[in-house]
């Protein structure tokens, strides 16, 4: 069911009647859809049973405020994501008295999974389908890195998966891309990752956890696994967010193997 599929217009097609209930659409693909639709304004959102409040206002393809109960910001958006049941409605037009976010719509969610994550917030499962969970479901036992990867590969969004050497060869990868050369992103990523790892050790500071390369749309995102490197290569940022969440316990097996 996509975003749309689960929107209600009430009594024909008023954005003021644009409404929908969060057992079908997450908070995420609700602000994702109204930017790639260019509109403009507020979410209010009742939550059930508690009969809480909040409010998302948002503007070309950036999220302006947020507030849930007492929190505001991006603890306001991490709030509302973690949010199970309720209804929300759209409200066209309307701005916040002040701004407490301005970040793309994107950023701002995934700033907000990763304090749900530091939490220890367990709803983020919620934007992914049940099957979805179950692929990424981690064995107890020490599992091949063969079968750690297929299932980064089952996690929507991710195209590909690659660990590569410091020494710039790859030593393993599942998966493909149409748009990048696999032989050559270990090559650049190790130069990369070589390179940010000296400038943080000459500013005493700890190592690299995550970095991230943009490309218009698409991206790639790599974590240190052991001794080595693992990127994956997703062609759509708008799901990176649910991606690094979703992917930080398969990182973290595959870091065994490695």
């Amino acid at each position: 069911m996509t975003v749309s599929d689960s929107l209600t217009l009430a009594g024909g097609s008023d954005d003021k009647s644009l409404h929908g209930d969060l057992s079908v659409t997450t908070i995420s693909d609700l602000l994702q859809f109204l930017a790639a639709s260019s509109r403009s304004g507020a979410i209010r959102v009742m939550r059930d049973p508690e009969n809480d409040e909040g409010m998302i206002y948002f503007a070309k393809g950036e999220i302006l405020s947020a507030r849930a109960g007492e929190k505001t910001g991006l603890d306001g958006i991490a709030a509302l994501l973690d949010w199970k049941q309720g209804t929300f409605y759209y409200l066209p037009g309307i701005a916040p008295l002040e701004t407490t976010i301005g970040l793309p719509v994107q950023h701002a969610i995934l700033e907000a999974i990763v304090r749900l994550d530091n939490r220890g917030g367990d709803s983020v499962h919620n934007y992914a389908s049940a099957s979805e969970e179950g692929s990424t479901s981690m064995e107890q036992t020490t599992r091949e890195s063969t079968d750690v990867m297929n299932d980064l590969l089952t996690i929507p969004g991710i195209d590909a998966v690659v660990v590569v050497g410091r020494d710039g060869f790859v030593i393993e990868s599942a998966g493909s891309s149409a748009r990048i050369n696999i032989d050559e992103l270990g090559a650049s990523l190790a130069h990369a990752i070589n390179g940010i790892e000296e400038m943080g050790s000459e500013l005493n500071i700890s190592c690299y956890q995550d970095m991230f390369i943009e490309y218009g749309r698409a991206v790639i995102m790599c974590r240190p696994v052991g001794d080595a490197v693992a990127a994956i290569v997703t062609p759509d940022a708008s799901r990176l967010g649910i991606i690094r969440h979703k992917t930080k316990k398969l990182f973290q097996e595959l870091g065994l193997s490695f």
